[in-house]
């Protein structure tokens, strides 16, 4: 099996490599669409490049095996904060219209995320789930390989948090 033509391999490099661009201001964001096209080709050459490797832009098993590895030690390396139970359980979704103080946390962790995203001074701080907080989470769902609802459910809440803790991890440790 040709693993350039698995949407679900590229996706995981795509997303491995996303979450490493967080903390190296080097790597470039992509997203996490499952195409393996020229901005995760620039992506890959540039972790290649960075970590004295053969600069193809193709991701080989050795690259590849560099990228899990840095993205695995990453991660362990992060300390989980206590949680906030913003989504009371794993059913409940946030969409247009509601209307709650969790969609005010929503709205300030959007906000907190704009200087990353680029999502504008259009989300407000108002407790009223609107357009503009869907096209934001939109863009969020994208980012991380997930259906572009705009709707934020469980998976969508916990990418926003990994989000949220690697950007303010950076800004606290001052490298913004």
């Amino acid at each position: 099996m040709d693993l350039y033509c698995d949407k679900e391999y590229i996706k995981q490099l795509q997303t491995y490599l996303y979450y490493l661009s967080l903390n190296d201001p080097y790597l470039p964001k992509i997203a996490a669409d499952g195409i393996y096209g020229a901005e995760t080709g620039s992506a890959v050459s540039a972790y290649q490049k960075k970590n004295g490797l053969p600069v193809t832009g193709c991701a080989d098993m050795v690259t590849w095996e560099r990228i899990r590895n840095d993205y695995i030690s990453m991660m362990a390396d992060c300390r989980p904060p206590l949680p906030l139970a913003v989504l009371p359980d794993c059913d409940v979704s946030i969409g247009p219209g509601e209307k709650s103080d969790t969609v005010s946390i929503i709205q300030a962790v959007l906000r907190c995320l704009d200087a990353e995203y680029g999502f504008g001074d259009e989300i407000n701080i108002n407790g009223c789930y609107g357009t503009e907080d869907a096209q934001a989470v939109k863009k969020l769902q994208i980012i991380h390989g997930l259906d572009a609802t705009g709707v934020i459910d469980v998976m969508t809440w916990n990418c926003i948090c990994r989000d949220y803790a690697a950007v303010n991890t950076t800004q606290h440790n001052g490298q913004q």
